[in-house]
C-alpha cells in the first residue's frame, strides 16, 4: 500500500516521470506437455541515474495474468532494483486448476483446485564482450486452498505437503552473441522442495533470437526430470512481445530505439 501511494503521489506531481510497461509472453514445453500465455502490466519510477544507460535504479509495481485454459492465475509483484542489473521482487499469486495429468495419481495428490503462492526473487544480470549472464534465485511458499492431500505443483513439477511447501529455484542463463540478432548458450532450471526433499531439473542448450526490437524468442532442448515424471528429452520455448518496454535493463535497447525514432519523427516534422 505504501508503494502504491508513493506511485500515486509521483503520478499526481510528476506524471511524465512514471514509466508504464506492457508485454505478452507465450511459453511451453514438450515433456510433460504444457503451455501458457502471460500478460504483464507494470508501472515504474526511476530512483536515480540516466535510464539511457545501465547506471540507474528504479521501483516497479506490476500485475501478472496467466492462462493455459485449464490453469488460470493472477498475481501482483513489487520490485526494487537499486541498480538496473540487480534487484529484488516480492509477489503473490493465486490460481485455479481444472486439469488431471495422466502421469500422476490424482486420488493420492491434489491436482486441481486453488493454489496460492507467495515469493521473493533475486535477479542479477551482466554482459561483456558478447557474453551475457543472467541469474534468477527464487524462494516461494505454495499452499493448496482447503487441500486434504499432498499438493502437486504444475510449475516446478514437485509434490508438496498438504499443509504447504517451501520451494527454492535457481535459474542461470549464459548466452554468447554470434550474430546481430542471435545468441547461443546454456540454461539450467533447478527447483528443490525444502520440506519433502524432492527436486526437478531442466537444463540444456538454447538459441536466443530477437529479429525485431519488440520481439524476442528463446528456443532450447534438454533433459527434464522430476519426482512425478520420468527423465526425458524436453523441448522448450519462450516467445515475448513488448507492447510497451519496461524500465528493466533488458529493455534498454528497445527504449533507446523508440526514443531515437521519436526524435527523428519530431525533427522531420519540424522541417
Amino acid at each position: 500500500m505504501i508503494f502504491l501511494l508513493f506511485l500515486a503521489e509521483k503520478s499526481a506531481f510528476a506524471g511524465s516521470v512514471l514509466h508504464p510497461d506492457l508485454r505478452l509472453n507465450l511459453n511451453g514445453r514438450t515433456h510433460p506437455v504444457g503451455a501458457q500465455i502471460m500478460g504483464s502490466l507494470g508501472l515504474a519510477y526511476p530512483l536515480w541515474g540516466e535510464i539511457d544507460t545501465w547506471k540507474y535504479g528504479y521501483l516497479r509495481g506490476g500485475l501478472n495474468l496467466f492462462t493455459s485454459a485449464v490453469v488460470n492465475r493472477a498475481g501482483i509483484e513489487f520490485q526494487l532494483f537499486p541498480i538496473s542489473i540487480a534487484g529484488v521482487t516480492v509477489g503473490y499469486d493465486t490460481g485455479i486448476r481444472n486439469f488431471l495429468p495422466r502421469f500422476l495419481d490424482c486420488n493420492l495428490y491434489e491436482c486441481t483446485g486453488r493454489v496460492d503462492r507467495k515469493h521473493i526473487r533475486f535477479n542479477l544480470m551482466a554482459a561483456h564482450s558478447g557474453f551475457a549472464f543472467m541469474l534468477m534465485g527464487r524462494y516461494e511458499e505454495i499452499r493448496g486452498f482447503n487441500s486434504i492431500k499432498p499438493v502437486y505443483d504444475e510449475i516446478t513439477l514437485l509434490i508438496g505437503r498438504r499443509s504447504g511447501e517451501r520451494i527454492v529455484t535457481f535459474n542461470p542463463v549464459l548466452l554468447y552473441r554470434v550474430a546481430e540478432h542471435a545468441s547461443v548458450g546454456l540454461v539450467s532450471l533447478y527447483s528443490h522442495a525444502v520440506d519433502t526433499g524432492g527436486y526437478s531439473h531442466l537444463y540444456g542448450p538454447v538459441v536466443n533470437l530477437n529479429p525485431q526490437p519488440r520481439w524476442n524468442a528463446l528456443v532450447g532442448a534438454g533433459l527434464n526430470s522430476s519426482p512425478v515424471v520420468h527423465s526425458g528429452i524436453c523441448g522448450f520455448f519462450l516467445l515475448q512481445y513488448n507492447i510497451k518496454p519496461s524500465l528493466g535493463v533488458v529493455d534498454l535497447a528497445l527504449r533507446n530505439a523508440e526514443k531515437s525514432a521519436n526524435r527523428d519523427a519530431s525533427e522531420s516534422l519540424s522541417r
